[in-house]
């Protein structure tokens, strides 16, 4: 971390949750969790005290943080968080940070590896204009959800700069942060994402090379398997919270079968 950078600081440390799906239906995976699931992550977060900010207010130095911000976060857009996870949301007074793969807004998730037959619908453009106007943040995906770093930087840029534009042209707000698909990153891939026009990313862990200041936010994402007690480590600093990173440190490594199977998105 940077000391000399207000914005960096006030951002370090702000717990940071990502979620996928947000489903009843079952399919072979982690990352999805039921509706019922979700709304106790909402409720343990509301009784507890935590309210919700985006990510452009945890960046703002001129903001004044709430007594315990946390930030929730959605990778891949699906349309089980309009269905599932945001009237829980908006009974909460909570808002969330939605990350969206442009090319696929409202279609299935064909991008992704098949598991069990079942496909899944992303947000369309008048549901994510509808959360817009709730007071949901929306970032990039990317276009097509490649691994970043098994493509030509060339084809980095592409993927980046297009998503930001079609992001920018249908919402009418600047869109400032990226969510690295399969939480892959490397030193170029931060430099073209710097120079694509992004404030900052998000992973799954965050890495510092040489005198870089913090510009990837690591987050912990909440599982299907994952119940209060791992909730309340992936909140804290504490030896359960670096169980948690290690635990998803293996899940995300799983992962790369699907940029191996599929790795142009």
């Amino acid at each position: 971390m940077n000391d000399r950078n207000p914005r960096i600081r006030q951002a370090f440390g702000i717990p940071i949750l990502a979620f996928h799906k947000v489903d009843p239906r079952w399919e072979w995976g982690v990352t999805r969790v039921t509706p019922h699931r979700f709304a106790s992550v909402v409720r343990y977060l509301a009784d507890n005290g935590y309210r919700t900010i985006p990510l452009a207010r945890a960046v703002d130095p001129e903001y004044e943080l709430p007594e315990k911000p946390v930030i929730l976060t959605f990778d891949d857009a699906y349309d089980s968080i309009y269905e599932h996870a945001f009237p829980v949301l908006q009974e909460a007074g909570f808002t969330a940070t939605v990350f969206v793969i442009t090319d696929y807004v409202g279609d299935l998730n064909t991008w992704d590896v098949n598991l069990g037959w079942l496909r899944f619908p992303h947000l369309g453009w008048d549901r994510i204009r509808e959360l817009a106007d709730a007071g949901f943040e929306f970032g990039s995906h990317t276009h097509r959800h490649p691994d970043l770093t098994r493509i030509p930087p060339e084809r980095v840029r592409d993927e980046l700069v297009v998503s930001k534009a079609v992001l920018e042209d249908r919402l009418a707000v600047p869109v400032q942060f990226v969510s690295y698909p399969f939480g892959r990153y490397n030193r170029e891939v931060i430099r073209i994402t710097r120079e694509s026009g992004y404030l900052n990313a998000c992973a799954f862990w965050s890495r510092v090379y040489g005198d870089e200041e913090q510009f990837v936010f690591e987050r912990n994402a909440y599982y299907l398997f994952d119940r209060v007690w791992n909730l309340r480590a992936k909140l804290g600093d504490n030896l359960l919270t670096r169980i948690e990173t290690m635990k998803l440190k293996v899940i995300n490594f799983c992962s790369h079968g699907t940029s191996l199977v599929k790795p142009s998105g």
